[in-house]
């Protein structure tokens, strides 16, 4: 039977026991923690060896070629990414030593390991990831490309769509804009050729080309039906019109050949086909301002055919102008030289005699002018505007000369007529006086006023004064005509006066008589008949009148004067 072990060495026992388990159990406890953290380790190590550096360096360092400082920015980095290439294989090799630590159960060394991992991998996936964040910087153009790529295939889908809607505006160039739609198409093939190569910069003058290319094609089909109206119709007609004008000009014997219109005519027809071949080609850029030259260059041709055209006329017009104007200068010298012989002291024209002494020397110049000016017009080699501008200089050279002898034509004549007029009056006054003294004599009225017979004596003495001033040497012309006009007011008044006197003894003459028909039968109309002749008598004739037709009226209330007329009449 076995001996008995006592209690306390039971516990001990017991409790040395529990002991070995409780280290059994926290050493697998740590080696589980280890292997988890190494796990973790793990998972974040792959995480930073998998990120393709490499790849992404290589296509870094192939886009960087054409770019000196990207260039040695890249290879900075490549520098960093060998740095980080050993950190890695360095962590890997810590890595496979903890797993050898864990595994022969060397905790402390494996937890020093891990510690160690932990702080260097944190250092290389801030590597990693700056390294990672450059390249993409530089690669993550490729992205962008193929999106721009995408939005220009959308825009050349549908420019192809518009150009075969438009067929029909657009036949005239619809196979050159075919064409530039396939440069587009055959653009986007190399385009995806050197994404292929990393040849992004290639890649991107692609791109560059399309979006131009089909800029160009939207703004050609945009421009394209009014261009060619231009081009096909505006024009050729507008430079039918040209050679109309510039052979009728040319007919009419008008000098061109300034104008070089032969020369400028091939040379715009050199710059239309131009502008055709390029609106056919759909390669519009610049052609409008090329047809607006061109129409501009039509349009000043013509412009100065007509400007030629106008001064030919008026060179002609002027020709005949000025050869008539100096047989008026030389006639004018000629009636100016005559008067000036004749009557130079009578009108005071001494003034006029340096203008007689250069009568021949401005007409033989005038001549002159004249007979050069036609010598260049029958040469026929100067320009029209040119001759038209010394045909003005000498036309009014000519009427400035013709106009200031025309003042002193106009002066003599003023003088002359004036006088003249002065001399036909004075014997109209003369014949005017005379029938007063007629009438006043004709009709013997009993009493005549004095001041007729004074206005009569100062009638004769007014025309004997002009007579002085009309022999006068030389002539008063402004003091005959302020005299003549007295004269006439003056010998015109009397004349009307007497006129009005004689008219109104006649008529009281005729009522009178008319009344004396009736005195026996009426007292009354005797005695008014009586007082009316005797004012009659006394030559008070406007109270006679007024008494006899007072006296007639009673006789006769609703015509008296119609009594009188008609007796008047009768007699």
């Amino acid at each position: 039977m076995p001996q008995n072990i006592p209690f306390e060495a039971v516990i001990a026992i017991l409790v040395f026991i529990a002991l070995i388990i409780l280290l059994i159990l926290v050493k697998k406890i740590q080696s589980q923690n280890l292997k988890n953290e190494l796990k973790d380790i793990n998972v974040r190590f792959t995480a930073v060896k998998t990120v393709p550096l490499a790849f992404k360096l290589n296509k870094a360092t192939y886009i960087a070629k054409i770019n000196d400082e990207l260039q040695l920015k890249v290879e900075e980095y490549r520098d960093k990414f060998d740095q980080c290439q050993k950190h890695l294989e360095q962590l890997q090799g810590l890595i496979d030593s903890i797993e050898d630590n864990i595994a022969i159960r060397n905790t402390r060394q494996a937890k020093e390991s891990i510690r160690i991992v932990k702080d260097n991998l944190k250092d290389s996936e801030e590597e990693v990831n700056e390294i990672e964040k450059f390249l993409d910087s530089i690669t993550e153009q490729e992205h962008v490309q193929r999106e721009y790529s995408n939005t220009l295939k959308e825009e050349y889908r549908s420019l192809k769509q518009q150009a075969q809607k438009n067929i029909g505006e657009l036949s005239f160039a619809y196979e050159g804009v075919e064409d530039r739609l396939k440069v587009c198409e055959n653009l986007f093939s190399s385009f995806e050729e050197q994404i292929y190569a990393n040849d992004f910069v290639k890649a991107q003058e692609d791109l560059e080309y399309i979006a131009k290319n089909n800029a160009e094609i939207r703004s050609s089909m945009a421009a394209i039906p009014e261009l060619v109206h231009i081009s096909k119709g505006v024009i050729p007609t507008l430079v039918d019109e040209v050679k109309r004008e510039y052979d009728l000009t040319r007919q009419r014997g008008v000098y061109l050949g300034h104008m070089n219109v032969d020369t400028r005519l091939k040379e715009i027809s050199l710059k239309l086909n131009e502008c055709v071949k390029g609106i056919s080609e759909a390669r519009v850029e610049g052609i409008k301002e090329e047809l607006e030259a061109i129409k501009k260059d039509l349009n000043s041709i013509l412009e100065n055919l007509a400007i030629e055209n106008e001064a030919y006329d008026k060179v002609k017009h002027n020709t005949d102008k000025i050869i008539d104007t100096i047989n008026d200068v030389e006639k004018t010298y000629n009636y100016i030289e005559t008067v000036y012989n004749l009557d130079k002291e009578k009108y005071s024209l001494e003034e006029l005699s340096d203008i007689i002494n250069s009568k021949d020397q401005k007409i033989d110049s005038f001549k002159h002018d004249y007979t050069d000016l036609m010598a260049v017009v029958s040469a026929n080699m100067t320009p029209a505007t040119t001759v038209l501008e010394k045909s003005e200089k000498v036309l009014k050279e000519v009427r400035e000369e013709d106009d200031k002898l025309h003042v002193y034509k106009n002066k003599i004549d003023k003088a002359s007529n004036d006088e003249n007029h002065a001399l036909t009056q004075v014997v109209k006054l003369q014949i005017v006086l005379n029938e007063v003294e007629v009438k006043i004599a004709q009709y013997r009225l009993p009493a005549i006023s004095l001041s007729y017979k004074e206005d009569l004596k100062a009638a004769r003495d007014n025309i004997n004064d002009l007579k002085v001033l009309l022999n006068a040497v030389p002539l008063n012309i402004p003091e005959i005509n302020a005299k003549l006009k007295e004269t006439i007011d003056f010998v015109y008044h009397l004349y009307n006066n007497v006129n009005n006197v004689v008219g109104m003894a006649l008529m009281v003459e005729n009522a009178i008589v008319l009344g004396n028909k009736y005195r026996s039968s009426y007292p009354e109309v005797d005695a008014e008949l009586s007082k009316a002749e005797f004012a009659y008598l006394n030559g008070e004739y406007t109270q006679s009148l007024t008494i006899a037709i007072a006296c007639i009226e009673k006789l006769f209330p609703k015509d008296g004067d119609q009594k009188i007329m008609e007796y008047a009449k009768g007699v």
